[in-house]
Order: C-alpha cells, then structure tokens, then sequence
C-alpha cells in the first residue's frame, strides 16, 4: 500500500490527519470508560487503533480524499492574502458602521417608544 499522489497536497493532508488524531485520542479517552479494569485500558486501544488507522488511511490512501484535500491545497495557493493595511482599514470601517448602525437603531427605538407613550399604545 503506496500512499497516492506522495508529492502533492501535504500541507492539506498533514493538519487533517493531525485533527484525526486528536479526534482518535479523545475518543479513546472516552472509550476508556466503557468498562472497568483492565477491560477499560482494552476498549480505548482498541478504538485508538481503529481510529488511528481509519485516519490515515483516508488522510494518505484513500484517492477521493486525498484527491479533495490536494485540490485544496492547489486552490489556496491561488487566493490573494490581504495586507496588514488593508485587514485594518476594513476592520476600522466595519467598526464605524457598527457604532453609527446602531446609535441609528437606539435613535428610533427612543423616538418609537416616546411615541407610542404619549399616544398611549404603550
């Protein structure tokens, strides 16, 4: 068993099989519940190794998979990372309109419920 396409998508296959892993290691914690003693330490090795081998399996072996995670890897090369710049102007704009949006919407509340206290709807 070769692994498939070994030159291509490591920086997409690695973290998720490090994600199976820590999923794998929580999962055998868990199991480890399930029994008393000895049984207890059994059940989470077994799990452990199901999981461990079910992940890098579909990590490293399994053509659909790995075929998904190479091509993402392939279309994150493409994207175009904004500057430190341009992150702090949209967050800046972004807050601006935060702050007049809602002084905007505390505006109308006030002026409704003033209204609607000398109509005496509310």
């Amino acid at each position: 068993m070769r692994i498939y396409k070994k030159e291509e998508g490591m920086w997409a296959r690695v973290p998720a099989a490090i994600a199976g892993g820590i999923i794998t290691v929580y999962a055998s914690r868990a199991a480890s519940s399930w029994g008393r003693g000895a049984a207890s330490y059994i059940w989470a090795g077994a799990v452990f190794a199901v999981l461990g081998f079910v992940t890098l399996y579909i990590a490293f072996f399994h053509r659909k998979t790995a075929d998904v995670l190479i091509d993402t890897e392939s279309e994150m090369r493409k994207v175009v990372w904004p500057t430190r710049e341009e992150v702090s102007g949209s967050t800046g704009v972004v807050i601006a309109t935060t702050i007049i949006l809602g002084a905007a919407i505390y505006t109308v509340d006030i002026l409704l419920a003033n209204f609607f206290t000398l109509v005496g709807l509310y």
